[in-house]
């Protein structure tokens, strides 16, 4: 049976074009401030990119998953007596 849809993480909807140098030369912000802002969005940037990184991993081994439950069920089907008879036999050990 094909695996339970995954839920679908949406994608992060960042518009990085302004620099922070400029953003930061409208605002009323300090220097410690403009630091923090700066340092959250770079750790938003590579958490994102992590994120991306995973999902990719995730879909791999969910493809080679539903691969092996395939050929699984392909071997199975092409020899239903010789798992039956090792059935049969295990049972009587």
């Amino acid at each position: 049976s094909p695996s339970p849809a995954l839920p679908e993480i949406p994608p992060a909807e960042l518009d990085l074009t302004f620099s922070f140098d400029t953003i930061m030369g409208f605002s009323k912000f300090s220097e410690p401030q403009a630091e923090k802002v700066q340092k959250r969005a770079s750790n938003v940037m590579k958490l994102t990119q992590e994120n991306e990184k995973l999902k990719e991993e995730l879909r791999a081994m969910t493809a080679r998953l539903e691969a092996a439950e395939r050929k699984r069920q392909e071997l199975a089907s092409r020899f239903p007596k010789q798992q039956q008879n090792n059935t049969a036999q295990s049972n009587r050990s």
